[in-house]
């Protein structure tokens, strides 16, 4: 009797210990594991952030931990260097200086690069919404709206 005592307790054990083979195997994407807390882009993509304030560099810096690949530059002589030599699918600056974003991208460039302007008011973000699809608040917008508006991007690119 106590060898079917033992058998049946190691047949519990062994059909609870299935469960916890399978834990964390959605954690996993190609090549790289997924940290908690940190949001992870799909739909990785190159993106370029230009500004001077820290907010864009943090900005960039977050970008660059969910899996885009980000270059970061400060001057409008670096953005245009950028623009004529690198290959970007997204371009983050802020909407008061979209005439040097446009100005910098090329014609055959404009087409294939989109812009993404940051506004830093309501204001603002009114004006800049007349011109494009998708603005991005400062004040208001997180990490993760960011990735939502460089995924959507991307995806149409596909």
């Amino acid at each position: 009797m106590q060898s079917h005592m033992k058998l049946f307790v190691a047949f519990i054990a062994v059909l609870f210990s299935l469960d916890a083979i399978a834990c964390g195997d959605s954690l996993y994407r190609v090549g790289k594991g997924v940290s908690y807390r940190v949001y992870t882009a799909p739909l990785p993509g190159s993106v370029l952030v230009y500004g001077q304030s820290e907010g864009a560099k943090l900005l960039a810096e977050a970008l660059a931990q969910s899996g885009h690949g980000v270059r970061f530059v400060e001057n409008e002589l670096e953005l245009a260097v950028e623009l004529k030599s690198g290959v970007y699918d997204v371009v983050i600056a802020p909407y008061s200086d979209h005439s040097a974003v446009e100005g910098s991208a090329g014609a055959s460039d404009a087409a294939r690069i989109t812009y993404l302007p940051v506004a830093l008011s309501s204001d603002e973000a009114e004006a800049a919404s007349q011109s494009y699809a998708n603005v991005m608040v400062a004040e208001r917008d997180e990490i993760k709206h960011y990735l939502k508006a460089i995924h959507k991007t991307l995806k149409e690119k596909t």
